[in-house]
């Protein structure tokens, strides 16, 4: 802004009729117009037209304004001299403008007319009476002198202020009308004392907090145990915040933790309980009954009358109790169907063995002649579809399982046939976490989108080599033959289909004893070959195995005998325990059994394959060629059985150190 420049003009003149400031600058305008004009022409000045700043009329606009907030609560105190050191700064109706006195006891923010009430979710209001910062809440005003006022001002209506406290500048209670809430907004400041004094009262909603411990519990039990009825197995629990045991506590079964309580106390004390009443309780949610078909099983009858349910959708969690008689009246979600035979149709899809809705007897609903009472066939650890097969199946496991758990997985080159298929799925990262070590053999038709035919073919391993290659990629695992649950759905002399499932430890690495417990099912299709069987099919799924599983992993003493992987404790412990989960005699006379075989016995391979046997054994074992072909001589050529016994002397250090000497 340019500086003011010449001399200023005396806007302070009071000599011409003494009107002050505003005169004397009207007076300054109207002559400067007038001398513009003057002959049509203009007066010559010394200076240029200046700008300058005159001093506001409402200079002290702050002093001002609280004058008038005092001058306003003095007129609606009814002027009385008496009251003078009571009056505060405070007005409501300034007060949805922001006018607030520093310092007051009043929160921040709108007030008085300036906030509307809206009902509930929870059916309750806490109502707050603030007081002058001179006056100090109880201490001049009791609480019966201030419930008197307040039903003098309500009059004709009625009310019964709940869990009074008083604190330093305010009293708090709670109601749980909206009627009386909406009435003692509009109150404002119309509620006056004895001496005059002119009450702030604000409204909201809220609840009373309490904790749920161990006392509260206690009281629970108690006020309960007064309502239960032990003839009829009935617990009437409306209402129940308004008990008389609760004058100093807050019981709103509303509150997940308050409910959740109650029903465990029904469940530790009456479980045969068969009819629950809510009604009047302002419940909301019904997540606290998950499981009520277990905790409460008898429970037939149930009332939920008066609360604030808004859908159906929320007595999902009560699906599988069987009940009989429910009471939904005079929730918000009766007001969504004006059809009562819709309404009552939706409810029946809920609870097919309700005969009673709302306190009214319901038509027999036309069902199908099905016999309820008829029970499934238990659940079994494992199905064998031929007696014939268990022998069979166990031995062959045994040796799978002992050779992929080994260092080296090239022996299961033998267990699998030419044209072996195999492919391997897991599911979605976001159900079983992230499976690193799987995730790039994954063959989930679900990942696979796009009528994606490379990638299909090329997660689907073919041949011998490219199957026990896949295979060996993976890491270091170790199974829980414990664990296996073994289905045999086909045996036949031509053809054996099996599933295994079970646990396995996936290893961070070779020389890690950490990892993580994997659940995995393998799909087996083996036929015979030569004196054994091997694989021509495959299918494996592998996921994380969920905390219980992880926690019953290697529990026993065999599993540790089996991971060593001794030759003379792996066939007795291992297969005797596999043996007894499947609960099978060893097969004595049946055309399976004359093929039941279990280890392969490889005929005398020629002269060029006892020279590649001879290379992969020195790869294998890092021996020299004399002690690799010795190894593979006295096992009668026969190279699954001779990495076994390798792998056994070495651990024993039975090997001597000439035999790695090259």
């Amino acid at each position: 802004m340019p500086k003011p420049r010449g001399p200023r003009p005396n806007y302070n003149n009071t000599a011409s009729g003494g009107s002050g400031s505003r005169f004397s600058a009207l007076n300054d305008y109207q002559n400067e117009h007038d001398d513009r004009n003057n002959d049509g022409r203009k007066k010559e000045r010394n200076t240029t037209r200046r700008v300058s700043f005159k001093p506001s009329a409402f200079q002290n606009k702050g002093a001002i304004k609280g004058r008038v907030n005092e001058l306003a609560l003095r007129t609606r105190l009814e002027d009385d001299e008496d009251m003078d050191g009571l009056v505060t700064t405070l007005n409501y109706e300034d007060r949805s403008q922001g006018s607030r006195r520093k310092g007051s006891p009043i929160p921040k923010g709108k007030f008085g007319r300036g906030r509307k009430l809206s009902p509930s979710q929870f059916g309750w209001y806490q109502v707050t009476i603030y007081f002058n910062l001179q006056i100090q809440a109880g201490q001049r005003y009791s609480k019966d002198d201030l419930i008197r006022a307040l039903l003098n001002s309500l009059s004709p209506d009625i009310f019964i202020p709940l869990y009074w406290r008083t604190e330093k500048n305010c009293v708090v209670f709670f109601v749980d009308d909206f009627a009386i809430a909406l009435r003692l907004t509009q109150l404002e400041r119309n509620v006056q004392m004895s001496d005059g004094y002119r009450l702030f009262i604000r409204v909201r909603d809220g609840y009373p907090l309490v904790s749920v411990d161990e006392p509260f519990k206690e009281k629970m039990k108690l006020a309960m145990a007064k309502r239960y009825n032990a003839h009829t197995k009935a617990l009437d629990l409306t209402k129940f915040h308004a008990d008389p045991d609760f004058r100093q506590i807050f019981v709103g079964l509303f509150r997940n933790p308050v409910l959740s309580a109650a029903l465990d106390i029904i469940q530790k004390n009456i479980p045969d309980l068969e009819a629950l009443n809510l009604n009047d309780n302002n419940l909301n949610s019904l997540e606290s009954f998950k499981s009520i078909e277990t905790r409460l099983p008898h429970l037939k009858i149930l009332y939920l009358g008066g609360n604030n349910i808004a859908s159906l959708a929320h007595l999902l969690v009560l699906r599988n109790v069987p009940i009989i008689d429910l009471v939904l009246k005079n929730n918000p979600l009766r007001q969504r169907y004006k059809d009562h035979a819709l309404y009552v149709s939706e409810v029946r899809r809920k609870f097919p063995k309700l005969v009673k809705l709302d306190g009214e007897d319901l038509e027999p609903q036309i069902l199908f002649d099905v016999n309820d009472t008829s029970t499934m066939p238990k659940a079994q650890a494992s199905f064998l579809c031929d007696a014939s097969g268990a022998d069979i199946i166990r031995q062959f496991l045994e040796q799978y399982f002992m050779i992929f758990d080994s260092d080296n997985r090239q022996p299961l080159l033998d267990a699998y046939h030419e044209q072996a298929m195999m492919s391997m799925s897991v599911p979605p990262a976001s159900q079983a976490g992230r499976l690193n070590a799987f995730w790039k053999y994954n063959r989930n038709f679900r990942r696979i989108v796009n009528n994606d035919d490379v990638s299909r073919l090329r997660q689907l391993k073919v041949g011998r080599l490219p199957v026990v290659s896949n295979l060996a990629e993976w890491p270091k695992t170790q199974h829980d033959p414990q664990s296996f649950t073994v289905d045999l759905t086909l045996f036949t002399p031509k053809l054996i289909s099996f599933t295994v499932a079970g646990l396995f430890k996936e290893f961070e690495s070779t020389t890690s004893t950490n990892g993580d417990i994997r659940y995995f099912q393998r799909q087996f299709v083996i036929v015979p070959a030569g004196g054994g069987f091997c694989i021509r099919n495959e299918m494996i799924f592998v996921t994380s195995a969920t905390g219980q599983q992880a926690r019953t992993f290697l529990k026993t003493p065999s599993v540790q005998a089996s991971a060593a992987g001794t030759a003379s404790n792996l066939p007795t412990t291992a297969a005797g325990s596999l043996q007894s989960r499947l609960q099978m005699q060893q097969p004595s006379t049946s055309a399976a059994a004359l093929m039941s075989t279990p280890a392969p016995v490889p005929t005398q391979p020629d002269d060029a394959t006892k020279m590649q046997m001879i290379q992969a054994m020195i790869a294998q074992s890092n021996m020299n060629m004399e002690w690799s072909r010795k190894c593979l001589e006295e096992t009668n050529w026969d190279y699954n059985h001779a990495a076994f016994v390798f792998d056994k002397l070495n651990r024993e250090g039975k090997i001597p150190p000439e035999a790695f000497i090259k």
